[in-house]
């Protein structure tokens, strides 16, 4: 091929790769891409009270031990079940041996638990004491419900959102972009309250546990955050 025609072809390829640069505007226009992230969080009262009361006994008999313990169980279940708005279930139930200090077997030791859960405080928080003069109390714990949490994580979406938007839109000012296109986003939420109060009680009969202390009231709060992070391209 002479130089002329190879000169020829050299300028259609530039020719064409000018074209294709003016069909493709935006990708001459786009700007740098930040990543951001903002949240919102607010301490919510909790609603929901949990509290865990166990049975316990000490013997040579294993099924019998099982028997005394599930009996006092389910009679709590029961009782639990007839007040309006409580929720009631076996929790853990553990058999272990006794060992002497010479590391002899003695006996076994039956270990059962009642979970009762609860957004009426005042009537858990009378049930729970009614049922420890029998049972021990293991924990007391309170919590938001899921349909209080699932409402203020509603609230505060909206409120992570704004943030978001506001540091994006002060980002493309503080670089001299007059705006911002969204590329990407991930919304997460989470949040803790307050964790179980261990209650302390005696392991043994019904007058030890008499003696459990009274259960406290006050719920305290839960922390809620709803957290946005992305990317955004700064447009001129």
């Amino acid at each position: 091929m002479s130089l002329r025609g190879r000169a020829g072809l050299r300028h259609l390829a530039i020719a064409g790769l000018a074209a294709a640069a003016l069909a493709a505007p935006g990708a001459a226009s786009a700007g740098p891409t930040l990543a951001l992230d903002a949240q919102a969080r607010a301490a919510v009262p909790n609603d929901e009270m949990v509290i865990v009361l166990a049975a316990e006994r000490d013997g040579p008999q294993v099924g019998a031990l099982n028997e005394a313990v599930l009996s006092q169980l389910n009679a709590a279940i029961a009782e639990a079940k007839a007040v309006d708005g409580v929720r009631a279930r076996l929790g853990s139930v553990s058999t272990q041996p006794n060992w002497t200090r010479e590391g002899r077997p003695q006996g076994w030791r039956v270990r059962g638990e009642v979970v009762l859960e609860s957004t009426r405080i005042p009537a858990l928080s009378q049930l729970g004491g009614r049922l420890g003069e029998r049972l021990q109390l293991a924990s007391v714990q309170f919590r938001l419900s899921g349909e209080r949490r699932q409402a203020e994580e509603k609230r505060l979406v909206a409120e992570a959102a704004k943030a978001f938007r506001a540091r994006a839109a002060d980002a493309a000012a503080a670089f001299g972009y007059a705006s911002y296109e969204l590329k990407e986003l991930t919304l997460r939420s989470g949040g803790a309250g307050p964790g179980p109060r261990p209650m302390m009680a005696a392991r043994g009969g019904v007058a030890e546990a008499a003696a459990a202390p009274p259960l406290p009231s006050e719920g305290g709060d839960s922390d809620v955050v709803v957290q946005v992070s992305g990317s955004v391209e700064l447009k001129p």
